[in-house]
C-alpha cells in the first residue's frame, strides 16, 4: 500500500511538473515574453527595462530554475491584465468554474448510470436503442452550438431563463450545467450499458440466478458493483475534461466568470504570468482527480488490494 501511494504521488508530481515545463517552453523559449506582454510598438528601451525587471534577460536555464523555484511557492508574479497576484486571480475565479462543473458531472453521471442500467437489462428494446441514438448524437454535437441554441430557445424566445452572466441563483445555472452535463451523460451511459451487458453474460450471474436471487438483487449485489469500477474512473476523467476543456467554451458562451474565460482573456492580453498560474491550477486539479480515481479504484477492486498486500 505504501509503495502504491508513493507511486501515485510521484505520478501526480510528474504531471504537474510536466505541465509547468511545457507552458514555460511555449511562453518563454518559443516567443519573447516581453514582446508578448507589452503593447505593439513599445520602444526598445522600455522592452529592455521590462526584460531586466522580470529576469527575461537571463539565460534560459536560469529563467527555468527561477520559474520552478517560485512555482513551488505558488508565486507566478503579478498579473499585468488583472492586477495583483496572478495565482490570487485564478483562485478567485475557481469557485465559479466549480459551481457549474461539479453539478454538471454529477448530474450527467447519475443520469448515465441509471439509464445505462435500464438499457443494459434489455439492450434490444426500443428504449435502449433510442437512448443509444441520443447518446451518440450528444457525443457528436459541439457544446458551443448547443449552448447557443438553448440560449435562443429558453432565454430569447421563451424568456424562461437568463442568457448568461454570473449569479449563483438556480436559474442562471440551468443552461450551462445542462450543456456541460451532456457528454459526461453520454460517455457514462455507454460505458455502463456495455459493461453491465458483459457482466450479465458471465457465469457468476447465472449462478446467482440459479440460487434464487431476483433480478434486482443480482443487479445490485453483483452486476452494478463490478461495473462500477470503470464507471467511477470515467467519472473522474470526465470531471477533469470538463474542468480544463469544455468549461472554457461554455464559460465564453454564457459569459461565466470562471478560469476558462479568464484563460481566454489572459491569452488575448498576452498575460504570461496569468497563463502560467492558470495552467498550474488546472494541472493540480486534473492530477488530483486522477490520483483520487486511482485511490478509489484501489478501494473498490479487492483484486488490487490482494496484489499489493505483500508490498505495503
Amino acid at each position: 500500500m505504501t509503495r502504491y501511494l508513493a507511486g501515485r504521488l510521484g505520478q501526480f508530481l510528474i504531471v504537474v511538473g510536466g505541465a509547468l515545463l511545457v507552458v514555460f517552453i511555449l511562453l518563454y523559449a518559443i516567443a519573447d515574453p516581453a514582446r508578448t506582454m507589452l503593447p505593439v510598438g513599445t520602444p526598445d528601451n522600455v522592452v529592455a527595462d521590462f526584460r531586466a525587471r522580470y529576469g527575461f534577460d537571463q539565460p534560459l536555464l536560469v529563467q527555468l530554475g527561477t520559474f520552478f523555484a517560485k512555482a513551488v511557492h505558488f508565486d507566478f508574479g503579478e498579473s499585468l491584465w488583472q492586477g495583483g497576484s496572478a495565482i490570487g486571480s485564478v483562485l478567485a475565479h475557481l469557485p465559479a468554474t466549480l459551481l457549474i462543473a461539479i453539478p454538471a458531472v454529477v448530474l450527467g453521471a447519475a443520469a448515465g448510470l441509471v439509464l445505462g442500467t435500464v438499457a443494459a437489462r434489455r439492450p434490444d428494446s426500443g428504449l435502449a436503442q433510442a437512448l443509444n441514438v441520443f447518446a451518440y448524437g450528444v457525443i457528436s454535437v459541439a457544446e458551443f452550438w448547443v449552448g447557443l441554441m438553448l440560449i435562443l430557445i429558453f432565454a430569447v424566445i421563451m424568456g424562461w431563463l437568463p442568457t448568461g452572466g454570473y449569479d449563483p441563483k438556480p436559474a442562471t445555472l440551468v443552461l450551462p450545467v445542462l450543456v456541460l452535463a451532456m457528454k459526461p451523460f453520454a460517455q457514462i451511459f455507454q460505458l455502463t450499458q456495455s459493461t453491465m451487458v458483459t457482466e450479465y453474460g458471465k457465469q457468476y450471474v447465472m449462478a446467482a440466478r440459479a440460487k434464487g436471487l431476483g433480478e434486482v438483487a443480482v443487479a445490485r449485489e453483483h452486476v452494478i458493483r463490478n461495473a462500477a469500477i470503470p464507471v467511477v474512473t470515467l467519472g473522474f476523467y470526465e470531471l477533469g475534461r470538463v474542468f480544463v476543456g469544455t468549461a472554457v467554451i461554455v464559460e465564453v458562451v454564457f459569459a461565466w466568470p470562471g478560469i476558462g474565460r479568464l484563460a481566454v482573456g489572459a491569452l488575448e492580453h498576452g498575460d504570461v504570468f496569468l497563463v502560467q498560474a492558470i495552467v498550474a491550477v488546472a494541472a493540480i486539479v486534473v492530477a488530483g482527480l486522477n490520483l483520487g480515481a486511482d485511490l478509489l479504484y484501489f478501494r473498490l477492486d479487492p483484486r488490487t488490494r490482494s496484489v499489493l498486500k505483500g508490498g505495503s
